[in-house]
């Protein structure tokens, strides 16, 4: 049969988890703000895509690089 004193440890027990659930994730996140430093090198492999303007061939409509070679296959 279910007592008041089962009832309340159960709930007690739910909170400690949740809590540490918390505390874990809270754990987690101050740890990836906290990246080390890069050095130069490291900077430049994570350079950003550069964007190409495209042109449309006339002759069958697809589009490439403005300046690069271009055959139709048609």
């Amino acid at each position: 049969m279910l007592s008041f004193s089962k009832i309340l440890f159960t709930a007690l027990i739910i909170v400690v988890v949740w809590q540490g659930f918390k505390l874990f994730n809270r754990g987690k996140q101050v740890s990836s703000n906290e990246q080390p430093k890069q050095t130069g090198r490291e900077k430049k492999k994570q350079t950003k895509p550069i964007a190409h303007e495209l042109e449309k061939c006339p002759h069958c409509g697809v589009y490439h690089a403005e300046g690069n070679a271009h055959r139709c296959d048609t």
